[in-house]
């Protein structure tokens, strides 16, 4: 009898689990935690699994379907980060003179220099970057995937693991010609799965970084990679998976622009020169023995539709 006693008070406080994180001692009123379920099972007999009510919350898989570089909203306002953590004034030597500049948002310190030349881009023949970087992505040679794991609620959460992975694929296209919800990717084969420091959600807003991330861009069927040193990322996170009003940004080593400045050249012909006028004195970061900043502050404006990644 007591043990029968004993199994009906094991299958209520199992039941109302079912229901709630925790049950209640219907003859007691205390509270029944997942775990003295687990050690009354346990004293039963019976077997129940040690993570029983317990589980991790699966990964929440992003795969980016826009990336572009972003521009000044107007005088000395521009989106980004404050990479460096400071507040730099026009003439300041730290960053070869370079003030910066001020967040729609009001934050003071945004490190964003090449939102002052994006829209000259298009001047100087490096404007199909932009439409470049896009078609990569539609066609599957450029998927930047975000997973967060750990992530308990997507209000706030102080402690989320982010991991930047690249997928592998052809996706599917919506009406709208960007990738579809829901799919299934691979991971790359060369995929770095490179982790975000300092990963977490705070009123629905994901942060994480600083680190390194090395972005394949290809310009006339000749790929490059992009490094953006002291990475930063910033997205909100929808109810579908997905991200919005997403912001990488960090610095870019010159010689990375170079290369891919050069290579267009040699395409395009008789834009080096230009190209060299419009970002010669625009460095920001990284000054070098002789005070010559070798790295160009910038961000890059995102979002993100959810996916997946087979279960191993």
């Amino acid at each position: 009898m007591r043990v029968a006693g004993a199994f009906m008070v094991l299958m209520g406080s199992l039941a109302g689990l079912a229901c709630d994180p925790v049950g209640q001692d219907a003859a007691t009123g205390d509270v029944i935690s997942p775990e003295d379920v687990v050690e009354e099972a346990d004293w039963l007999g019976i077997s129940v699994p040690e993570d029983a009510g317990l589980s991790e919350p699966e990964p929440w898989v992003s795969v980016m379907d826009t990336l572009s570089f972003t521009s000044l909203v107007k005088d000395g306002v521009a989106p980004g980060f404050n990479v460096d953590g400071i507040v730099s004034e026009e003439g300041e030597p730290e960053s070869c003179g370079h003030g910066d500049f001020t967040s729609p948002e009001g934050v003071e310190g945004i490190d964003n220099q090449l939102a002052m030349i994006t829209p000259l881009l298009d001047l100087v023949g490096l404007g199909a970057v932009h439409g470049l970087i896009q078609s990569s992505i539609e066609q599957g040679g450029l998927l930047l995937v975000l997973e967060l794991e750990g992530l308990d609620d997507v209000e706030n959460d102080d402690e989320v693991a982010v991991t930047m992975r690249f997928g592998a694929g052809t996706p599917l296209l919506g009406t709208d010609g960007q990738l579809l919800s829901g799919q299934t990717y691979q991971v790359h084969a060369n995929s770095p799965d490179l982790g975000a420091p300092n990963g977490r959600v705070e009123n629905g807003t994901l942060h994480a970084g600083p680190f390194e991330v090395r972005i394949p861009i290809v310009v006339f069927d000749i790929e490059y990679e992009l490094t953006v040193n002291h990475a930063l990322i910033r997205a909100e996170l929808t109810y579908d998976g997905g991200m919005v009003n997403g912001m990488l940004g960090g610095t870019v080593p010159m010689s990375d622009l170079w290369a891919i400045a050069e290579v267009a050249d040699s395409e395009a012909g008789g834009i080096l020169d230009s190209i060299k006028l419009v970002l010669g004195n625009m460095p920001d970061y990284g000054p070098d023995e002789n005070g010559d900043c070798t790295e160009l502050s910038a961000a890059l404006a995102f979002s993100a539709v959810s996916g997946f990644f087979p279960a191993n």
